[in-house]
């Protein structure tokens, strides 16, 4: 019951608004670990793991992001989280390049 109060919070979806975007940050960092001089490297593999895990845990975040926001969005009509949809378009976007080697061209 306390942890369901706590996710009804509006400061709950804009916190975790601002840690996906603090991790999209960071998995921006480590884009380079796979892009062409990464994928040729003699650890690609295991760069290519921590940015697919570091993305997933971004991926993650946004969408609690959204789905909070969206559920409290049916109670008081607040508006559509609009950075946290189009930050989860992003991380699909990436796990689809990243998973059909496009990014390391």
């Amino acid at each position: 019951m306390r942890v369901t109060k706590i996710l009804q919070k509006p400061a709950t979806g804009s916190v975790l608004t601002v840690m996906s975007g603090l991790s999209f940050f960071f998995t921006c960092m480590l884009l380079p670990l796979v892009g062409p001089a990464g994928s040729r490297a003699p650890d690609a593999g295991k760069n290519q793991i921590a940015f697919l895990s570091v993305l997933g845990v971004t991926f993650l975040l946004a969408v609690l992001a959204t789905w909070l926001k969206m559920a409290r969005r049916k109670e008081d009509q607040s508006p559509l989280p609009v950075w946290s949809l189009g930050l989860c378009a992003v991380c699909v976007l990436l796990f689809i390049l990243q998973l059909t080697e496009l990014l390391a061209i």
